[in-house]
């Protein structure tokens, strides 16, 4: 088992004023860390860079004894990563005495599960994205953890936890959109929850629908159907009782009679099946259809 004490007697650590660790002996745990590469994360490596280069300062990076020698990296990879470029830069960052970059860490203390939500609340890095709290999150739950101790563990609601994890379960075009702009986090997991495997067709449509109305984001004002007021719930029930008590049912199609103002012309009608009976003339909605029919007198 590596230890502090074991690479200072190596070399790999010194204390001066505090802990710190050889660049070359800091180490990336494969499928560990949760950022997705991608322009926004390379945009963010590289203007940290270049603060570094410029002689800026940057918080500690947090580790752990690594049993092939050095350290993993807890919390700190894109630090890590803007400090290798700085330094493949010519950045100022090695020793004199020793040619060694020396970098400033504090060690971590806790189990997996620690190590896991450690790096989804980090503070000292750039916030993670969504998708990327939600692949986090994810692994909390394989280690059978509930939404509600995830959420005391990270310091959310358990509605985002919940939220978090459906889009962590989502189709990959669902989170593709997520990760573009195109629709919130809690829009997308509303989505995949009411829609499950059909939520990307739901959500693309929704999408085109936003870009038709000059919207660069799916929200509530682009897509959400505006709610009945009560004289519209109070006519459509009114049309409802009609049909019962008529037994008529409204008919699409087209037809040419007297009464339709177009030859062949497509729309809607009544029909009283029993009596085979239909309502004259096409009408573009149903409720235009039977509003008609109720204020002709218009029965069986």
């Amino acid at each position: 088992m590596n230890s502090i004490r074991k690479m200072r007697d190596t070399g790999e650590v010194k204390r001066a004023d505090g802990v710190q660790v050889r660049y070359e002996s800091l180490h990336i745990e494969p499928g560990f860390n949760l950022r997705q590469d991608g322009a926004e994360l390379e945009e963010s490596i590289e203007a940290l860079a270049l603060h570094i280069i410029g002689g800026g300062k940057f918080p500690p990076l947090e580790v752990r004894p690594r049993d092939e020698g050095g350290m993993w990296i807890v919390d700190g990879h894109r630090r890590h990563a803007a400090i290798g470029r700085a330094l493949e830069r010519g950045a100022p960052l090695r020793s004199q005495k020793d040619g060694e970059a020396w970098i400033h860490v504090v060690l971590f203390e806790g189990n997996e599960e620690d190590r896991i939500a450690r790096i989804i609340t980090s503070a000292n890095n750039k916030p993670l994205a969504p998708a990327e709290i939600a692949e986090g999150y994810k692994r909390l739950r394989a280690f059978n953890w509930t939404p509600a101790q995830i959420a005391k563990k990270v310091g959310k609601s358990v509605q985002h936890v919940q939220d978090l994890l459906a889009l962590g379960d989502a189709p990959s075009p669902v989170r593709a959109m997520v990760k573009a702009g195109q629709v919130s986090a809690t829009r997308a997991a509303k989505a995949v929850r009411k829609h499950g495997e059909k939520s990307s067709a739901v959500l693309g449509e929704q999408w085109q629908e936003a870009q038709a109305k000059g919207k660069s984001k799916i929200t509530a004002a682009t897509t959400d159907q505006p709610k009945a007021s009560a004289s519209d719930a109070r006519a459509d029930s009114k049309r409802l009782d009609f049909l019962i008590e008529e037994g008529a049912i409204v008919v699409c199609g087209g037809k040419v009679d007297l009464a339709s103002p177009e030859p062949g012309q497509t729309g809607y009608w009544l029909k009283w099946p029993r009596d085979d009976i239909q309502q004259p003339g096409v009408f573009e909605t149903p409720r235009q259809a039977i509003d008609t029919a109720i204020k002709q007198k218009l029965t069986k």
